[in-house]
C-alpha cells in the first residue's frame, strides 16, 4: 500500500547471499512462520565471556549489513552477544514489510534465541532503534503475557509514541490518512521489564516529547523507566557518550552489589541454523588462501572466493544441518498475538537542523560516517552519523 511504502523505506541491499561482512558461521536462517527463512546475524563478544544477548531491532532505511560494523563495538562494550534481526523486504530477506510481518520476524528471533540457542529470557535484552522500538515493545509485552517470562531489559533508542503521531509532526495533516502502526503508548505499559529510553533533545525526526510521554506513561503505571536525554539529532550523536555508555550503565545496574554478573555459555559451534561451523569456515578459508588466484580472480572479494571454493569442492564439504522446528513459535507468531489497535493522542513538535559535520571522515558502512580522527584506543569523542532513521515520505504509486 501507499502508506506502507511511506513508512517502510528499505534501501538497496548492502549485502548479498555471497557477499557480506560477517562470517558464514555467524549467519542463521531463522524460520519466519510465513513459509520462508530470513537472516539473523550473530556478533559474539570477543574480549570476555558474554553476560547477555542483545536482540537488535534496527531503524528504518537501513539493513543489518549497514549496522554490522558498528554493532561489533556494541558487543564488546556491553559484554554481549548481539543478534541482528533483518526485516521482511530488507537486505536479502523475503517478504513484504508491514507491522505484523516485522513483529513476526522479531518474535521468531526471540524464540530462536531462547528455545534453539538455550538462552534464558532474563539474559535477553531487546534493543529497538527508531522504527525498531515498535516491535521491541510489543515483544516485551508478548513475552510476559504469552510466555510467562520477563526479559532482562528493554532499550528504546529514539522511540515514537506511535507511527501516526510521528507522521503528523513530519508530514502534517496528510498523515491522518494512515491507519496507526505501533502505538508504543499502549505497549510500554503492558510489560514490567526494566526500561531505558535514550533520546536526543534536538531530534528532528522523532521529537523528544515522544520519549517524555512514554517515560511518563511507565512511571504513572508504577513501572521502571529511565529516560536518558542526549544532545545531537536523530542520526548524528556521540556514539560513546550518547549511546554505548548510557546503555552499559543501564544493563550493569541490574547486577546486584557484591555479586558478579552471570556469564553465558559460549555460542555453540556450529550455531543453530547457521550453514557452516567455525571449523568449516577456517578449513575453507585455508584452502582459499593457499590457492594462488589468476589475474582474473585477483580482485574478487574474499567472500566470493569462499563460496566459489565451496562450489568447487562440492560434496566434500557438507553444510551444517539446521535445528528442527520448535513448537514455541506459535505463541508469538500469529497475526493477532502481537497486534491491537487504538486511537493515539497528539504529541509535541520540534525541528532543529542537523549540525554540520566537520573534520576528517572514515567510512564505517555505506550510510554511516564517524567524524574526527579515529583512535582505536580511545574513541570516546567520536561523533557518528548513523544509518537509518529516515523520515516517512509519501510518493505516488506507479504501475
Amino acid at each position: 500500500s501507499l502508506i506502507n511504502k511511506a513508512i517502510f523505506q528499505a534501501p538497496a541491499s548492502s549485502y548479498g547471499a555471497r557477499s557480506h561482512p560477517w562470517s558464514p558461521a555467524h549467519c542463521a536462517r531463522v524460520r519466519s512462520g510465513a513459509g520462508y527463512e530470513f537472516p539473523c546475524v550473530w556478533i559474539a563478544c570477543k574480549r570476555a565471556p558474554a553476560e547477555r544477548v542483545v536482540i537488535h531491532c534496527h531503524a528504518n532505511a537501513c539493513d543489518i549489513g549497514h549496522i554490522h560494523t558498528l554493532c561489533a563495538r556494541d558487543a564488546e562494550c556491553w559484554r554481549a552477544n548481539v543478534l541482528l534481526v533483518e526485516y521482511p523486504g530488507y537486505g536479502t530477506s523475503e517478504g513484504v514489510a508491514y507491522e505484523r510481518a516485522v513483529d513476526r520476524h522479531v518474535a521468531a528471533a526471540y524464540v530462536y534465541v531462547t528455545e534453539e540457542c538455550g538462552v534464558n529470557p532474563r539474559d535477553v535484552v531487546v534493543l529497538g532503534r527508531s522504527l525498531g522500538t515498535g516491535p521491541a515493545t510489543k515483544l516485551a509485552a508478548a513475552v510476559e503475557r504469552l510466555d510467562g517470562a520477563q526479559l532482562g531489559g528493554v532499550i528504546l533508542h529514539s522511540p515514537f509514541t506511535s507511527v501516526k503521531q510521528a507522521g503528523l509532526v513530519l508530514l502534517g495533516q496528510i498523515a491522518h490518512i494512515m491507519d496507526d502502526r505501533w502505538d508504543n503508548r499502549e505497549w510500554v505499559r503492558a510489560y514490567k521489564a526494566r526500561t531505558l529510553i535514550v533520546h536526543a533533545i534536538e531530534d528532528e525526526v522523532v521529537p523528544f516529547a515522544h520519549a517524555q510521554e512514554l517515560d511518563e506513561i511507565r512511571r504513572a503505571a508504577g513501572l521502571h523507566c529511565k529516560l536518558h536525554s542526549t544532545h545531537g539529532t536523530h542520526n548524528y550523536f556521540s556514539y560513546y557518550r550518547d549511546y554505548l555508555q548510557p546503555i552499559l550503565e543501564f544493563i550493569d545496574s541490574n547486577i546486584k552489589p557484591g555479586m558478579g554478573a552471570r556469564r553465558l555459555a559460549p555460542l555453540a559451534d556450529p550455531i543453530p541454523r547457521c550453514a557452516f561451523s567455525e571449523a568449516q569456515v577456517r578449513n575453507i578459508m585455508a584452502m582459499v588462501k593457499a590457492q594462488v588466484p589468476n589475474e582474473a580472480e585477483a580482485n574478487v572479494p574474499l567472500g566470493l572466493r569462499f563460496y566459489g571454493m565451496v562450489d568447487s569442492v562440492g560434496d566434500t564439504i557438507s553444510p551444517v544441518s539446521t535445528s528442527p522446528t520448535k513448537s514455541g513459535f506459535s505463541r508469538f507468531g500469529s497475526s493477532g498475538a502481537l497486534s491491537t489497535g487504538s486511537s493515539p493522542p497528539k504529541s509535541g513538535r520540534t525541528s532543529p537542523k542537523t549540525p554540520q559535520k566537520t573534520g576528517k571522515s572514515k567510512s564505517i558502512s555505506p550510510t554511516s560516517t564517524i567524524v574526527g580522527d579515529i583512535d582505536p584506543e580511545n574513541d570516546a569523542d567520536d561523533m557518528i552519523l548513523t544509518p537509518g532513521g529516515a523520515k516517512p515520505r509519501l510518493t505516488p504509486l506507479r504501475g
